[in-house]
């Protein structure tokens, strides 16, 4: 073995024994590697249940994986590189979705032939857990659900949820969510639409929310060509999210635009407010496992 190649391995190892305490606490859906905050830059490493997808952002796949002991299989993916689902690089084959845990019985399901994303963010998981202690008898709204991830955590911890896409096949994977949770869907509500008509068409209805859930993508396209991004609407989604809560609710409002720091998202959430100066606004930490860059941005708002 040359000596690059072991020492690429031997910074790999460390980083996975940095993480054996998630294992310990039944999360098997893990950033093994993060970059820089592992020294292995331009790399990142994510276990679901032991098979690793590898992303790059301009290398290929960097060779000396190949072999690795302890993967159930490798894949990979250029991140950015035209939206591709991952390719196998060696070990068995997940032709089917399979199932990951992420600590007190929570369980989602993942799927590598689905496409770029596999049906998880795991940067989300503190979050996730926090939503699900906060949960008891409330009435959450999830917005841009994707695969209802959130909606899982708020109807475990006891939370009546609705959850908003505008991808039926995402909701329909939501809903298995839930059911691989011992959760019946039909108890809860999946609709497929646009966060914004549906802010406005509760507004209207009376229609309040404990608990809002923004976490949008940085730029999307709706059904009519609508574009959404970040920097330009993210204030209107506050501003309808708090048209619909309760008197005492909260928004939990989250984004992984790279190039927005925390305080000009920060800036975005009080310009949606009707009167900032009322809430109590409180930033979240990335998970322990993301040593790396600390791209995601999330924060509880919350009236004083």
């Amino acid at each position: 073995m040359c000596a690059k190649k072991a020492t690429v391995l031997e910074k790999l190892r460390r980083a996975i024994a940095a993480r054996e305490s998630l294992a310990a606490a039944g999360v098997n859906a893990v950033r093994l590697v993060d970059g820089k905050g592992d020294g292995l830059d331009g790399i990142e490493i994510d276990s679901f249940a032991g098979r690793l997808l590898v992303q790059t952002r301009e290398a290929d796949f960097p060779d000396w994986l190949r072999g690795f002991e302890g993967a159930r299989s490798i894949y990979w993916k250029r991140l950015g590189e035209e939206k591709a689902a991952p390719r196998r690089i060696e070990g068995e084959e997940a032709r089917e979705p399979f199932a990951v845990t992420e600590g007190e019985r929570m369980k989602f399901w993942i799927d590598f032939t689905a496409g770029y994303s596999q049906g998880l963010f795991i940067d989300q998981r503190d979050n996730r857990a926090e939503v699900r202690k906060r949960a008891r008898g409330l009435r959450a709204l999830n917005c841009f659900a994707y695969t209802c991830a959130f909606g899982v955590a708020a109807a475990l911890g006891g939370a009546e949820t609705v959850n908003l896409d505008l991808s039926k096949r995402y909701l329909d994977w939501g809903r298995r969510n839930y059911e691989l949770n011992g959760i019946a869907p039909a108890a809860h509500e999946f609709i497929y639409g646009e966060v914004g008509n549906w802010l406005g068409r509760f507004a209207r209805k009376g229609r309040r929310f404990d608990l809002v859930i923004l976490d949008p993508p940085t730029f999307s396209r709706d059904g009519e060509g609508r574009v959404f991004t970040v920097e330009n609407d993210f204030s209107d989604l506050v501003r309808g999210a708090e048209s619909v809560l309760a008197e005492e609710g909260a928004i939990f409002c989250s984004t992984n635009h790279r190039k927005l720091p925390p305080a000009a998202f920060r800036r975005l959430i009080e310009e949606g407010l009707a009167k900032p100066g009322e809430w109590k606004i409180a930033a979240r930490r990335m998970p322990p496992d993301f040593t790396g860059e600390p791209y995601l941005k999330a924060f509880w708002a919350e009236r004083r």
